[in-house]
């Protein structure tokens, strides 16, 4: 008997309920949740019909929709009123009884004249002995292959079983370019941050289905390749808006107040030794009717303004693709910017347009006590003429998270300025507070769910 498409009423159920039970043998209660879902899905249902067995009625499935798995896991959960209701008629009815068995409730079938359901009776043969837990596993064993290349880019503090939903999950800290291949092989999701996927190594997945990236750029992925064969490829992006701008506050505030010599004057001893209640050293200043430039106003930018703002700063801002002028901040031209801002904080991307943006010209245009605040891209500014104006006094301070090259190369003339109160150098982590990791992980999956419904988020 083939089942009516729609006919989810409880006597249909009853029906299937009934013939798996038959099937099955003695029902543990929560295994009945996974009959309905299964048996009243088109597909699966189908192939039941046409006599596949139910493994390969799943594998098939899954071949034909990679969302399959997770529409079941779904309805599992959505079709449990339906399930309760069907398994109340049967027992009224006397089609079934419940009873204790090995400390579990049981449901046993009583010879009845409701027709024989043979797709119900294979799947409760199927399912036979097994527990709800051991059927989840065979459904996510048949689901997604899900692989996350370098998951030490997030961090050893972050939940990542939240990846278990959607199949066998492989994780690897960190994969060096020999191992990427190899990894992938079978993937149907690749999870990375910072992992090449060129052509030369994406024409070794034939599998996969969707890419994530866990950050904002995705300079790392060939996307042209991935468009031409059917590849998703999901970013993040806005998770770490508030982090970044509260990084940019910590560098510019520690620079402008010189911290790092006054905590040296007191861990040294000095000040013990003083006799008098206060030292003062460096000239340190209030943010107070400053002038605060920034170049790139995007979310993160228009962040730091407000922030910059209760300060009492005046802001201004550069727009560097010029098409960014409808702000509530004036906009001016980077020479200007330059010129007369105090602070200058970088928020843009790295492009044609921005690739050494900020260079020996830049450094002589700004006022000699202006601070430079970079947490965009390190490419943005030139490493080398920036060690030589902060040598030459052209300016006060500046705070680096980002870097031309990452890690920073042992060489680097930043690295021959030995003085915390002219330069501060953090290691690309504004934008990984506990709170901006977990909210871009959260985003990840909501990427993968949304994939696998239909329900594309983020998409390059």
């Amino acid at each position: 008997m083939k089942l009516v498409d729609k006919m989810k009423d409880e006597n249909l159920g009853l029906a299937i309920l009934y013939n798996f039970t038959k099937g099955y043998g003695h029902v543990p209660m929560n295994v009945y949740d996974v009959v309905l879902p299964l048996l009243y899905h088109d597909g699966f249902r189908n192939h039941l019909f046409e006599g596949v067995e139910v493994e390969e009625a799943l594998t098939k499935c899954v071949q034909e929709d990679v969302s399959f798995i997770q529409t079941i896991l779904d309805a599992i959960e959505e079709d449990k009123e339906m399930t309760s209701r069907a398994l109340g008629i049967c027992l009224l009815n006397k089609y079934l009884s419940f009873e204790f068995e090995d400390n579990e409730m049981k449901g046993i079938y009583h010879e009845s004249s409701i027709l024989d359901i043979n797709e119900a009776i294979n799947l409760g043969k199927f399912f036979s002995e097994k527990s709800y837990e051991d059927i989840l596993n065979i459904l996510k064993k048949k689901s997604s292959s899900v692989v996350f290349l370098d998951s030490v880019c997030l961090g050893d503090d972050v939940d990542l079983s939240k990846l278990n939903q959607f199949g066998q999950v492989t994780i690897y800290k960190q994969s060096n370019p020999e191992e990427v291949i190899e990894r992938i092989q079978e993937a149907d999701i690749i999870i990375t941050n910072k992992c090449l996927l060129t052509e030369e190594v994406l024409q070794y997945a034939s599998k996969v289905k969707l890419i994530c990236i866990t950050a904002t750029g995705v300079n790392n992925v060939d996307l042209d390749y991935c468009h031409r064969h059917g590849i998703t490829v999901c970013n993040v992006a806005g998770y770490s808006s508030l982090s970044v701008a509260q990084h940019t506050f910590a560098l510019a505030l520690d620079l402008l107040h010189k911290n790092s010599y006054y905590h040296n004057y007191v861990q040294s001893g000095q000040y013990s030794d003083s006799g008098m209640f206060s030292h003062i050293g460096p000239h340190f200043y209030e943010l107070h009717e400053k002038t605060w430039g920034i170049i790139g106003m995007g979310n993160i930018g228009r962040t730091v303004a407000k922030i910059a703002e209760a300060f009492g700063c005046q802001i201004q801002y550069y727009s560097t693709s010029g098409k960014n002028t409808k702000q509530d901040y004036p906009a001016v031209d980077l020479e200007t910017l330059l010129k007369t801002s105090d602070i200058v904080s970088i928020h843009c991307p790295l492009n044609e347009q921005t690739k050494g943006l900020i260079g020996e010209d830049s450094f002589k245009l700004m006022k000699n006590e202006a601070i430079l605040i970079n947490v965009g891209r390190g490419g943005i500014v030139d490493e080398k003429a920036l060690a030589e104006a902060l040598q030459n006094n052209e300016i006060v301070g500046a705070g680096l998270d980002v870097f031309e090259s990452e890690p920073l190369a042992k060489e680097s003339p930043l690295l021959q300025i030995n003085d915390a109160s002219k330069i501060l150098m953090t290691p690309h982590i504004a934008w990984a507070t506990v709170e901006a990791r977990n909210r871009l992980f959260d985003l990840v999956v909501e990427n993968i769910q949304g994939f696998l419904k239909g329900d594309l988020k983020n998409v390059c």
